[in-house]
């Protein structure tokens, strides 16, 4: 006679739990934790671009700055400049800026436009023509490069004559 066959109340029945030591189970519960954060994080917003403004007076001039302080690549970031001269500008207005500093950056363009442009090694000089007023406003429209992966410092600086009378000393960190 041949001895009784079980048979199965389930096909899992014969599956072998996996052991589940303690350090196995908190450290599945530390990445699960950590992978919950960063969905949690990206969710309200926190990993997007934080803006931040600067400011310093020098020269008899004003310069208020907000740039992308941390950001990632492809998305669109704030520039904007604003120089502010009581009694109004007489002259062209020469912006400096860090040439390697805007390498990070997929450019569509300055606001308004400057009437001249050059640049050296490391810096690059911006005409704007003197608008009516006290103040100018200079924007840049611009993305971080997807291949992007570092940040920078950077400096813009008003200058007369050749020399810098004012300067704004900024970094922008990427994060992936």
């Amino acid at each position: 006679m041949r001895p009784a066959v079980r048979i199965p109340d389930s096909v899992l029945d014969d599956v072998r739990g996996s052991a589940r030591s303690p350090a196995v189970a908190r450290l599945r519960r530390g990445a699960v934790t950590v992978l919950a954060v960063i969905v949690v994080l990206g969710a309200v917003g926190l990993l997007g671009v934080r803006s931040a403004t600067v400011y310093t007076a020098g020269g008899g001039y004003e310069l208020t700055l907000t740039y992308p302080r941390v950001a990632r690549a492809g998305l669109d970031v704030p520039w904007d400049l604003t120089v502010r001269k009581a009694g109004g500008f007489t002259e062209p207005v020469v912006i400096v800026v860090e040439s390697e500093y805007f390498d990070m950056f997929e450019t569509q363009g300055w606001t308004p436009e400057p009437s001249a442009e050059t640049s050296d090694a490391s810096r690059t000089y911006m005409t704007v023509d003197p608008p009516p007023g006290d103040i100018l406003t200079l924007g840049f429209d611009a993305y971080i490069q997807p291949s992007s992966q570092l940040g920078a410092p950077g400096a813009v600086s008003i200058s007369e004559r050749g020399v810098d009378v004012v300067t704004l000393e900024f970094t922008t960190w990427l994060v992936p």
